[in-house]
């Protein structure tokens, strides 16, 4: 009978330690969502294909700045950022910084 118990003791050690790892896997992985946001500049003074280049360049340098998109065509750029590091004005002002006028939409 002792075996038995400590075999049971044994196996919801080990569940309740998986499920409260996975229970923090799941938590971190939420609080990683919420603090992204995403932002949408219009950009003056493109003139070529190159010039998205630079811009998605500088602002990508910007801390906390995780994803920049820009768009020659429709002369804009967006921006997938960490709120908690950086904001909206920092990151146009890396592009207003290289020539490239950004306009928060």
């Amino acid at each position: 009978m002792k075996p038995m118990i400590a075999f049971a003791l044994i196996i919801s050690s080990i569940f309740f330690i998986s499920n409260t790892y996975a229970s923090d896997e799941t938590i971190a992985a939420k609080e990683t969502l919420v603090t992204e946001q995403t932002a949408k500049y219009s950009i003056e003074n493109m003139t070529c294909k190159m010039c998205d280049i630079t811009i998605r360049k500088s602002m990508e340098k910007v801390d906390g700045v995780i994803k920049a998109t820009v768009d020659y065509d429709t002369k804009t750029a967006l921006v997938i950022f960490d709120p908690q590091k950086t904001d909206i004005e920092t990151i146009g002002m890396a592009s207003t910084n290289v020539g490239y006028k950004a306009t928060s939409m």
